[in-house]
């Protein structure tokens, strides 16, 4: 309801208040008129006779004028203030609402606040060196402890893919050179065989040479 309505509301009623607390004063001036010359016996056989009682006459229909404004007047304030607290409870519905958000989005906030994650647990690239090393698209923004985070586990992950390869080009490398050696081995192992084989096939020839030495020293000797 507006201010300037419910002022002149209760301006209103105010007046019928005081409007009924006249009548009323006036009303029992009149009876007790009234009543004193009905103990002198001076009442006239019609009230409306005499001035006095055609006052109180008068007295009771401003009585009942003001009765039906008062009770018109009791009707509109219940009705007002039935729309009034329907009001009211919609907006302590709506405060409750509010509060009842409110309450949720601090508990979201603060499982938010408490929550671990896995990226919690990995193990970055020191800040420094990241600063030195990253690309100029991750040093965006660095003010933004989130957005830094982003940007240094984007980095990390770059790395460890940069270094995940360069660790299987390594182990490739790796891989063959054991297999050149293996296969070097192997073939320094046949030449090996080779000459074990040419030494032991040797013997009996070096034998036959030693035998016909002796020989030749022999018929010599005679």
């Amino acid at each position: 309801m507006p201010a300037a309505s419910a002022s002149i509301n209760n301006n209103d009623r105010t007046a019928s208040l005081q409007q009924i607390i006249n009548a009323t004063q006036r009303v029992q001036e009149l009876m007790t008129i009234h009543m004193q010359h009905k103990i002198t016996n001076t009442l006239p056989d019609e009230l409306e006779d005499t001035d006095n009682g055609q006052a109180l006459i008068n007295t009771f229909d401003d009585v009942l004028d003001i009765h039906a404004v008062a009770f018109q007047t009791v009707h509109d304030s219940k009705q007002e203030t039935t729309e009034a607290k329907a009001v009211m409870d919609e907006k302590h519905v709506g405060l409750q609402n509010v509060m009842y958000e409110k309450r949720h989005l601090i508990e979201e906030i603060l499982k938010c606040k408490s929550f671990r994650s896995v990226y919690q647990d990995v193990d970055l690239v020191p800040l420094e060196e990241f600063r030195s090393n990253a690309p100029t698209e991750y040093l965006q923004d660095q003010e933004n402890p989130h957005q830094l985070m982003i940007n240094r586990l984007k980095y990390e992950h770059e790395a460890r893919i940069s270094l995940k390869e360069q660790q299987e080009a390594l182990q490739a490398e790796r891989l063959q050179l054991i297999r050149e050696n293996r296969k070097a081995q192997e073939k320094l192992d046949r030449f090996d065989k080779l000459l074990d084989d040419f030494v032991q096939a040797s013997v009996p020839v070096e034998n036959a040479l030693l035998e016909e030495e002796k020989k030749a020293s022999a018929i010599q000797e005679d």
